[in-house]
């Protein structure tokens, strides 16, 4: 079954991604590696019988799951890193939009702090098992928590904001300090997560930032790069001592061990989709993974609708009762079949992608992307990126809100007539620098070029000055023939 996934992964990619140019394509890729990785995982985990199926091998859920995750990944075909280049120097207000990031999460992080710390003294297991108390402390904190929390979910924009100061012209924007501060006001999320006892935090951070790492490595001088990448090494280890501390914790006394664990983490997700699909799943409507949305549009109609916490038990008896746990990782196809069926996930699915399709569209250059829409492309991206696992945003709905949010204020802030970047001027047109070729290369005429892509247009006022000059020496020619 597993072996059928791969397959079926390969055969995509010899068809639709090395069949093209070989250029671009970046998120493409990184979901198409991580996705084969999970099958991989997969077939290592059926090899050594560590983690056994409850039913037989389900080869049509299989196919399905592939159908499904290869929809998702098209929707990103259209999307090439290149194309961020004319946005790195246009962004209107972009000290604003940073300052409120760094702002609103660095109180975030001197919040949760304290919690943090809390909960990774002593027993990390049982301070897990104690999380409702822990909830009920932090919720007593009111607003504070709530806009902490709400701070802390706008890590990737962060991230974001903070490689395009990495990527903007020396001299025109780029500022290391700046680009320091918001890597380091995104690290709230992981203490966000961390002061409820969680890993997640940890793993969906260091996925975000290679994601956006890999997009605008093109823009970035190669020697920052290098330094990125041991930058990034050396967070990365760092995280992975309170992740490792969490995971011993809670599996050190399972059958297999902590570091089993980590299969049943990133590779059991398509026997449990199997297992899923042989068991008569009970359909929540939407109320697993939109409770927010579905709350509020039960109480615009004026009607009442069952609540999720209401029907919990009752959900989980019906799983139990086939000898299948209704809490393993399946994939963030599974959640959407759980809450629309088969047919209503796959069209689901393609809507998503047919958006995801729209925002990555550039109509051969002449409309690339804007930060606001770069945002948006980066949340879509991240429903099948983090949904390796399972849908995250059925969590916190309010990832959704507050994205959604964010990205709308950095969309009105770019209408406005604010002043822009350093990178740019208005009424230019943006240059397509590239950082990692060399100034005043000579050219094929033996000429000096600064290895512009795109000559800047010419603004409309020097337009009307050669205009000017022009008719100017027309009339005089007309003089002196007259003469």
């Amino acid at each position: 079954m597993a072996a059928l996934f791969c397959l079926g992964m390969l055969l995509y990619f010899v068809i639709t991604l090395r069949a093209r140019s070989t250029g671009g394509r970046e998120l493409v890729k990184l979901l198409w590696l991580i996705y084969f990785a999970l099958g991989l995982s997969a077939m290592f985990i059926a090899a050594t019988d560590v983690l056994r199926p409850v039913y037989p091998p389900n080869y049509l859920a299989a196919l399905f799951l592939l159908a499904c995750v290869l929809v998702s990944i098209s929707g990103f075909l259209a999307f090439h890193a290149k194309s961020v280049a004319a946005m790195i120097g246009s962004i209107r207000r972009q000290s604003l939009i940073e300052g409120i990031l760094i702002g609103s999460q660095f109180y975030a992080t001197l919040f949760f702090l304290p919690f943090a710390i809390a909960s990774l003294l002593g027993d990390a297991n049982e301070n897990r098992l104690d999380l409702a108390n822990k909830m009920e402390q932090l919720g007593s904190y009111g607003i504070l928590n709530t806009l902490a929390g709400a701070a802390s979910q706008l890590f990737g924009a962060s991230l974001i904001f903070g490689c395009v100061r990495l990527a903007q012209p020396e001299g025109r924007g780029r500022s290391t300090a700046r680009a320091s501060m918001l890597i380091a006001a995104s690290l709230s999320y992981v203490i966000y997560i961390l002061a409820y006892v969680g890993r997640d935090g940890v793993v969906y951070w260091l996925m975000t930032a290679l994601a956006v790492f890999v997009v605008f490595r093109p823009h970035i001088p190669r020697n920052m790069c290098q330094r990125i990448v041991a930058l990034g090494m050396a967070i990365a280890s760092l995280l992975l001592l309170p992740f490792v501390a969490i995971t011993v914790a809670r599996f050190v006394d399972t059958d297999y061990g902590s570091a089993w664990s980590v299969l049943d983490y990133f590779g059991s997700q398509i026997h449990n989709f199997s297992d899923y699909s042989s068991i008569e799943r009970p359909l929540t409507l939407g109320i697993s993974n939109f409770p927010m949305f579905g709350g509020a549009l039960c109480s615009a109609v004026g009607t009442s609708c069952d609540n999720l916490a209401d029907l919990k038990e009752v959900i989980f008896g019906q799983y139990l009762a086939q000898n299948k746990e209704p809490w393993l990782f399946g994939t963030y196809v599974s959640d959407f079949v759980g809450d629309f069926g088969y047919l209503g996930t796959l069209v689901f699915l393609s809507a998503v992608a047919v958006l995801s399709h729209y925002a990555c569209r550039t109509q051969g250059g002449s409309r690339p992307p804007s930060i606001s829409r770069f945002l948006l492309i980066m949340f879509l991206f991240l429903v099948p990126y983090w949904g390796v696992f399972y849908f995250r945003f059925s969590i916190i709905n309010g990832f959704i809100v507050v994205n959604l949010a964010f990205i709308a204020f950095v969309h009105f802030a770019q209408r406005g007539g604010g002043r822009r970047g350093r990178g740019a001027r208005v009424g230019q047109r943006e240059r397509h620098y590239s950082p990692n070729r060399p100034l005043g290369r000579p050219d094929s005429l033996g000429s000096s070029s600064l290895d512009l892509e795109e000559e800047p247009r010419v603004d409309a006022d020097h337009a009307r000055r050669a205009e000017s000059s022009t008719w100017r020496a027309q009339r005089v020619v007309r003089l002196a023939r007259w003469t």
